[in-house]
């Protein structure tokens, strides 16, 4: 695709900045299956599991990774296990987290997926649901902020964003790099770190990133080796 482009001269810079994604593209005509990948509605988790809270609030149940149905040999994630993310839920006035706060995400992360139970969130809804599968890309960063020494003039940068643009068939992905809609800022945390979840805004899913933004998850490398998803920073815009 470069090298049919107007950006053929930047070739060998670009392939040093490539990354491994994975795109996220839901499924309506597929029934949800104890321990399948999911966004919305109630995460299976191990029989006897309490519900997550933060500040004696609960967590809302952002969705499920099952990993062994990301088929890709050079992924960088886990081969196996489920992965069930939570963001603290804006709903409470009395207890407010921004996106970019420790512990607006919560992640927990079960090795093995034998003894699942379906658990109800503490309030009545548990809103939309959809069963979400995994499409392997290559992505290149989102904007200047995000790569040293940026070579492209205007016209350029139109066709750097459109090359772009077509390596993904979903808003939703993971790996990569982080993209979102306002940011004049790389919201990654720090060179250890790397994106794991980026998800748009969506309406039937009630997801709202401040105004319509996009939620962009990030973990450190080595814990992410270590399958220690303990601790995860995010960000939104």
């Amino acid at each position: 695709m470069i090298e049919q482009s107007n950006i053929n001269n930047h070739k060998k810079y670009l392939s040093q900045v490539l990354r491994p994604a994975f795109d996220i593209v839901r499924n309506t005509d597929t029934e949800l299956r104890m321990g399948g990948s999911r966004f919305g509605g109630a995460p299976d988790l191990p029989i006897g599991s309490e519900w997550p809270m933060y500040e004696k609030k609960p967590y809302r149940f952002l969705g499920q990774i099952n990993f062994t149905e990301i088929t890709s040999t050079e992924r960088g994630l886990p081969s196996k296990g489920l992965l069930s993310l939570f963001v603290a839920n804006d709903n409470y006035e009395d207890v407010y987290l921004e996106a970019f706060e420790d512990g607006y995400i919560h992640g927990i992360y079960i090795p093995e997926t034998n003894n699942l139970e379906t658990l109800m969130p503490p309030h009545s809804d548990t809103g939309k649901t959809t069963v979400i599968e995994f499409f392997p890309t290559i992505d290149i960063p989102y904007d200047e902020y995000q790569m040293k020494d940026w070579p492209f003039d205007e016209v350029e940068s139109d066709i750097y964003t459109e090359i772009r643009d077509s390596l993904h068939k979903s808003s939703d992905y993971l790996l990569g790099y982080p993209s979102h809609y306002t940011l004049a800022y790389d919201p990654t945390p720090g060179s250890e770190w790397i994106p794991l979840l980026t998800v748009d805004s969506d309406e039937s899913l009630e997801w709202c990133w401040h105004d319509g933004d996009k939620l962009m998850i990030f973990i450190e490398k080595e814990r992410l080796n270590n399958l220690d998803f303990s601790r995860l920073k995010s960000d939104a815009g």
